[in-house]
């Protein structure tokens, strides 16, 4: 094991950045944090972390905030077009500062060539082991935080509603233990080289999701499938771009058509125990008044 030296994140006021920048702190970790907007810099302050002024658009930003950093942990802007380039310039600003590891946090099954963002993925990935920079590449499947967009919702009305087949079965995984998971793989050089899907421990179709969530809530939950167009509507109403609308269109036929399923061997194995239980976050769930992100 080596020390990582200053971790540098992308992606840092997201869901995802959050999550991580928070396990890397809870690790004694001295982090860095990318922010586009400085108004956004106390986000990452409240966590333990300093923010750094600079866009995935522009390389040369890159370098200027990356300044001292050993580790980076790529995350890109969820289904953003542009995730090649903005990889490539990460890639460039870690050679550039003299960087030691780089950690892409990618999407599972990357290979499905159909799926807009998991193509770029694809072809990211191949940018990172080619890069010369010593790499992990972790390939995340479907949060169970989905959730909580909806949570409210379902338990006022009684319906589990999400734009794919209610039968189709998805290895959905918690956040919390991803950040974990990656906050391992950052304190440790013996992961070097390997490229990680992490999935969760059971194969559960909307209809398994709903039954434990009627369970937990003590009423009945009913599965329902939204018609994919009628989800990219409300998207396009709530300010989604027209990009990122087409490319959730396509990501949910495909789901409506083949699920998303992983195993959960590397999880449990990076996390030296069993991976959280979709009940058992549904009871955090319910604990933390619809919010279980970490």
């Amino acid at each position: 094991m080596s020390a990582p030296g200053a971790v540098f994140v992308s992606g840092a006021t997201g869901r995802t950045g959050r999550a991580m920048i928070a396990a890397f702190v809870a690790r004694g970790l001295e982090v860095v944090g990318l922010v586009r907007d400085p108004a956004k810099a106390a986000v990452i302050e409240a966590l333990g972390a300093r923010a750094a002024s600079g866009d995935l658009n522009d390389a040369e930003s890159l370098v200027t905030a990356a300044a001292g950093c050993r580790t980076f942990v790529h995350i890109g802007p969820p289904m953003d077009s542009r995730e090649v380039e903005q990889t490539t310039a990460m890639l460039t600003a870690g050679q550039t500062v003299g960087a030691r590891d780089f950690i892409y946090y990618s999407a599972m099954h990357p290979l499905r060539q159909e799926v807009d963002h998991h193509r770029r993925k694809l072809i990211a990935e191949a940018l990172v082991v080619e890069s010369g920079l010593a790499y992990t590449i972790l390939q995340p499947c479907r949060y169970m935080q989905h959730l909580e967009a909806i949570w409210a919702d379902v338990v006022a009305t009684g319906v589990h509603a999400m734009p794919f087949s209610t039968h189709k079965r998805f290895s959905v995984v918690d956040l919390a233990d991803l950040a974990v998971a990656v906050a391992l793989v950052v304190s440790d050089s013996g992961h070097r080289y390997g490229s990680y899907e992490l999935a969760g421990p059971q194969p559960l179709s909307q209809q398994d999701m709903a039954a434990i969530i009627a369970e937990r809530i003590g009423c009945p939950v009913t599965a329902r499938r939204i018609e994919p167009e009628l989800q990219a509507t409300r998207m396009a109403a709530g300010g989604a771009t027209p990009e990122r609308v087409s490319c959730a269109l396509t990501m949910n036929r495909h789901y409506d058509a083949h699920g998303f399923l992983g195993n959960a061997n590397v999880l449990r194995w990076l996390l030296g125990r069993e991976p959280t239980t979709f009940a058992q976050y549904v009871e955090r769930l319910c604990g933390d008044g619809g919010s279980a992100a970490t």
